[in-house]
C-alpha cells in the first residue's frame, strides 16, 4: 500500500492470492474512497460486474493454470482474482464508479497485432512444457511474480507490456486530475505496482 498524499492511495495485490483480496477489502473498508482506479480494461471491469450479479466458470490458458499451481504454494489462490473480485464488490455494494485504467480491447489487439510476430507466439507456445518443469522456490509471492514474469514473458511480450504501463500511467493521470480533491483509491496488478508508485512520487 503507496499513500501518495492528498488523498491518493495505490494499493498492488497479486494476481490470483486470496490473502491480497481480503487485505484491498480491509483497506477500502478503512479509506473509503469517493472513486476507484484499476488496472484493467474498461471491458474487464464490465466483465467483472457481470460475473458478481451472475458467477460464471472461466476457461484458464495453460499458463495461468502452471502460474496458479506455482502461486498455490504461498497461499489460497482463485480465479478471477480475488483483487479484482473484492474491488468489483467493493464499487457495486457503495455505489463508487470504478475506471478502467488499461488500454481497451480495440487498441489493445492493435497494439499486439503490432508488436507480437507469428515466431513470438510459436515460441510463447513450445516453452510452456519447460517452464512447467522449472521449480519456482522464492520466499515470498512478489519474488515468484518477479521470477515468474522475467522467465515467461519473451522480449516482444515485455514490450507490449512497455507499453500498457506508459498507457495507464497516463490514464491514471487524467483521472487524478479530473476527480483533484478526492479521495481516490487506485489498485493495481503486482506487476504494475513499483513503477506506478515511481510514477507518482515523481508526478508530486
Amino acid at each position: 500500500m503507496f499513500n501518495a498524499g492528498d488523498n491518493i492511495y495505490l494499493f498492488g495485490g497479486i494476481k490470483g492470492l486470496v490473502r491480497d483480496g481480503d487485505e484491498l477489502r480491509k483497506e477500502l473498508l478503512e479509506k473509503r474512497p469517493d472513486i476507484m482506479l484499476i488496472t484493467i480494461s474498461p471491458e474487464q471491469v464490465s466483465g467483472m460486474i457481470e460475473f458478481i450479479n451472475d458467477p460464471f466458470e472461466m476457461d484458464l490458458s495453460d499458463y495461468e493454470i502452471i502460474y496458479g499451481i506455482n502461486l498455490s504454494q504461498y497461499g489460497d489462490v482463485m480465479t478471477p482474482s480475488p483483487v479484482y473480485i473484492e474491488a468489483t464488490k467493493y464499487s457495486v455494494e457503495n455505489s463508487i464508479q470504478m475506471i478502467g485504467l488499461d488500454m481497451d480491447e480495440d487498441e489493445y489487439q492493435k497494439l499486439y497485432s503490432k508488436k507480437i510476430k507469428t515466431v513470438d507466439l510459436l515460441r510463447h507456445s513450445l516453452r510452456k512444457k519447460k517452464i512447467s518443469r522449472i521449480k519456482f522456490d522464492p520466499e515470498t509471492p512478489e519474488e515468484f511474480v518477479d521470477r515468474w514474469n522475467d522467465i515467461v514473458d519473451l522480449k516482444a511480450f515485455k514490450k507490449v507490456n512497455s507499453e500498457r504501463i506508459k498507457y495507464i500511467e497516463s490514464t491514471l493521470n487524467k483521472y487524478l486530475d479530473e476527480y483533484k480533491g478526492q479521495k481516490i483509491f487506485c489498485i493495481s496488478d503486482y506487476d504494475y505496482f513499483h513503477e506506478l508508485s515511481d510514477y507518482l512520487k515523481k508526478r508530486d
